[in-house]
């Protein structure tokens, strides 16, 4: 009796052992098999970015210029297939945490090696303007070096810009889809809104703002320019910025009027050669409801000009994706879970 019983037991443990293998297994085969939930996993650091590796190296510019660039790329990674990356203008530049974390998500979901250059002086006073040519020269160079299939992704003002540096590229080149997370359609009115609309934006607007302004002196601006490299991802600590700048500054700072004359050049008629024709491209439109840089209705308004100039355009307005975000959104994500993934679905189909 007492054998049967032990060998009942030992029956049920084999058994109950072979059936947690089977989910482990059937759960690692969807893993691998389904893009959208490898990056959505990675995306909200359930999992790591398995198998994803990075490599520096120096992407050759025009004019004897050059800039350093991450190459992420996946195991099994598909031949002459990339994703040319714009990261937000940001101390940390091509190395932010989050433009890191994307950058491997979308390797691992769509097994392409996702290039991501650095922008030149983006996170200081550069020239709007002049840094929009350099994406365009980038994205050049970097189909010359790299020829293949392109996608795009552009974060935040990077995203506006970089649909206005690939404007009069040759159609060939010109990716056949962009992802855009956060964009603006129209300068003047992302300025009016800041200065009118009494929402309370986040404090490195003002900083960016500030570096620029010709209220402040020289020795002010330098002082702005140090609090701008000591912020960090996420919500921008006011009180370390009091200290940086001190009280008097941080006040002055805090209530100037939002005033940029180059964001007022990025417009829908900056965004498009309108002697040639349209681009073959499908446009991705991801935006934070709550976002407090670019607040979400301009990224709408970006969906709606490229439908009106009839081209594909998708937009998903979003609490699982925070702008200044640090931590998981996991129950935004399962409330939403249905719409965020119909739309990385279609992103992510070749």
């Amino acid at each position: 009796m007492k054998n049967r019983i032990l060998k009942i037991i030992k029956i049920l443990t084999i058994s109950t052992f072979i059936v947690c293998l089977l989910i482990i297994i059937s759960t690692f085969v969807v893993f691998i098999s389904n893009p959208v939930l490898r990056f959505m996993l990675v995306m909200n650091e359930i999992v790591p970015a398995w198998g994803v590796s990075s490599q520096e190296v120096v992407l050759p510019l025009e004019n004897n210029k050059k800039t350093k660039m991450t190459i992420y790329q996946p195991v099994f990674a598909k031949p002459d297939a990339y994703y040319f990356c714009v990261h937000g203008l940001t101390p940390q530049g091509y190395t932010h945490p989050s433009m890191v974390k994307l950058a491997k998500a979308l390797a691992l979901a769509t097994r392409r090696k996702v290039l991501v250059p650095y922008l030149f002086g983006s996170e200081t006073d550069r020239d709007i303007i002049d840094a929009t040519k350099e994406i365009k020269s980038m994205y050049l160079a970097a189909q010359k070096l790299y020829p293949g299939k392109y996608n795009g992704f552009g974060a935040c003002i990077a995203a506006t810009m970089l649909v206005a540096a690939l404007k009069d590229i040759p159609a060939s080149l010109y990716p056949h889809k962009i992802f855009m997370y956060g964009p603006f359609l129209n300068g003047e009115m992302l300025m009016h809104f800041y200065n009118t609309s009494g929402m309370d934006v986040d404090f490195i607007v003002k900083l960016a703002n500030a570096i620029r302004h010709p209220k402040l002196t020289q020795e002010e601006k330098n002082l702005v320019g140090k609090a701008i490299a000591a912020t960090k991802p996420g919500v921008t600590d006011k009180a370390l910025m009091k200290q940086i700048l001190g009280q008097a500054l941080y006040t002055k700072i805090d209530s100037m009027k939002i005033e940029n004359p180059e964001f007022k050049q990025i417009n829908e008629m900056t965004l498009f050669d309108k002697i040639k024709p349209l681009p073959h491209c499908k446009y991705y439109i991801l935006h934070s409801r709550q976002d407090n840089i670019i607040p979400y209705s301009m990224g709408m308004s970006m969906h709606k000009y490229l439908l009106q100039l009839g081209l594909k355009s998708t937009f998903i307005a979003t609490g699982a994706f925070q702008h200044t975000q640090k931590e998981r959104s996991l129950n935004t994500l399962k409330a939403e879970f249905n719409e965020i993934y119909a739309f990385f679905d279609d992103l992510f189909k070749e």
